[in-house]
């Protein structure tokens, strides 16, 4: 009897082991970033860190690719599970299939988290003398990374305003040396409202740089032929490396994180759950998250109309946090 005790117990030892949560089977997740000479990088690899490091038996390789669109249709294609370096327009095209994504309408896009709110911001040798986008006529420019959300919407704006600038995609790094070297004028790259982005910093120590943006009357053309499109003021002193510019208006979206519906709630809760409690790690290496909520400032932020659904873990990780989630954002397949 005391054997037949001794095997009932072992075995109910080892069930318990077995069914915990420690020994859950792990979910290996390929994650979406951007270019890896981007200064967001550094965000995308201490986001995957604070994912990893967590007690969620997930593990993420963080890789490269060429930013929101190319994110998108790897999310569709089932190369990513999830992506980062997602603008919240891109999305809501491909969801709609329309402009960019005409004909490649998908339903499943699901938000996971808010970034920060950025600027598509245009950089140009200061000693070029333009101070518009239109100026930009006749002049080689980089729109950004090929693929990028931010550089088709450039090319989008050039064909809507015909503007006629010539537009030469390229990855940051080739882009700075072709500025250096007179090849361009300038380029397009995604920045925090208020301070250049970090390679763009260093770029103006050695070539003195500055900031143009659009016209009142380019504005409200673009607006009217796409109306998600968001444009804020820059007013004077707002960019604290070049207190001087301003003000300008310059086209601005909401960035983060987007799954798909295919992500099971659990897991895009764990993502998402661990992303918050590692704020204070990801902001020590990418400081233009810092004063951003990633899950309440989503919801704040999103114009009526403009909004996609927010994912399962998303909407759930923010109830328990006693986060108001509009019904609007809230998927079918969600069950409270």
């Amino acid at each position: 009897m005391k054997k037949k005790g001794f095997w009932f117990l072992f075995f109910a030892i080892a069930l318990c082991l077995l069914t915990s949560p420690a020994m859950a089977e792990k979910q290996y997740l390929n994650m979406g970033s951007t270019s890896s000479t981007s200064g967001v990088y550094a965000w995308c690899v201490a986001t995957a860190n604070v994912i990893n490091e967590a007690q969620n038996d997930i593990q993420v390789t963080v890789i490269e690719s060429g930013a929101a669109l190319d994110n998108l249709r790897k999310i569709k294609a089932g190369v990513f599970d999830f992506a980062l370096c997602v603008d919240l327009p891109s999305a809501y095209q491909m969801v709609k299939g329309m402009d960019t994504f005409e004909n490649e309408e998908w339903e499943d896009v699901r938000w996971l988290f808010m970034r920060n709110i950025t600027a598509d911001r245009l950089y140009v040798r200061k000693d070029s003398g333009v101070t518009t986008f239109k100026e930009l006529k006749g002049k080689k420019f980089s729109p950004g990374i090929p693929g990028s959300a931010s550089a088709d919407y450039i090319f989008k704006f050039n064909d809507l305003l015909n503007a006629d600038i010539k537009l030469v995609p390229a990855a940051i790094g080739d882009a700075v040396d072709a500025m250096k070297n007179g090849a361009i004028i300038g380029l397009q790259k995604t920045s925090p409202l208020d301070s250049l982005d970090a390679s763009m910093i260093e770029v103006n120590l050695t070539l003195p740089i500055t900031v143009i943006g659009y016209s009142e009357d380019d504005v409200a053309k673009i607006r009217e032929r796409y109306p998600y499109m968001i444009f804020l003021e820059t007013p004077k002193g707002k960019i604290k490396q070049l207190p001087d510019v301003g003000p300008i208006m310059e086209e601005c979206a909401i960035v983060g994180a987007v799954a798909s519906v295919n992500l099971p709630e659990e897991v895009g809760y764990q993502i998402v759950k661990a992303y918050v409690e590692g704020f204070d790690e990801v902001a020590s290496a990418y400081p233009a998250i810092k004063g951003w909520d990633p899950v309440a400032d989503f919801f704040e932020n999103v114009p009526e109309g403009g909004e996609i659904y927010a994912h399962a873990g998303l909407i759930r990780y923010a109830q328990e946090r006693g986060i108001e989630v509009p019904e609007r954002f809230i998927p079918p397949e969600y069950k409270k």
